[in-house]
């Protein structure tokens, strides 16, 4: 393994490391967050996942696609949870849609 791509394992092991810290620490939070943190929490920690395997060299461009309505729709999850809903009821046709082609 060269210099470059033991320093690119690293830097990866890390970021896993920082989203399997943010992924317990959330689960734990939730018992004492508002109900609307959830699920605003697991599209974070998808996000987080993303990221990772972006960083990993592994880029999805229709799933990312597929996302982006639910990422402008965001914002709803602490003051409109129905619109948020909407929005990851969304989010999931693209999913199906996509896994079914």
């Amino acid at each position: 393994m060269t210099t470059t791509e033991t320093t690119k394992a690293m830097a990866l092991q890390e970021h896993l490391r920082d989203y399997v810290a943010y992924t317990l620490t959330s689960a734990k939070g939730l018992y004492r967050e508002p109900l609307s943190y959830g699920p605003m929490r697991m599209i974070d920690s998808m996000e987080r996942a993303l990221r990772l395997l972006q960083e990993a060299g592994i880029k999805d461009d229709a799933l990312e696609a597929g996302l982006e309505s639910l990422r402008k729709e965001r914002w709803r999850a602490m003051n409109d949870p129905e619109g948020f809903a909407k929005a990851i009821d969304g989010a999931v046709l693209n999913l199906v849609e996509l896994t079914i082609k």
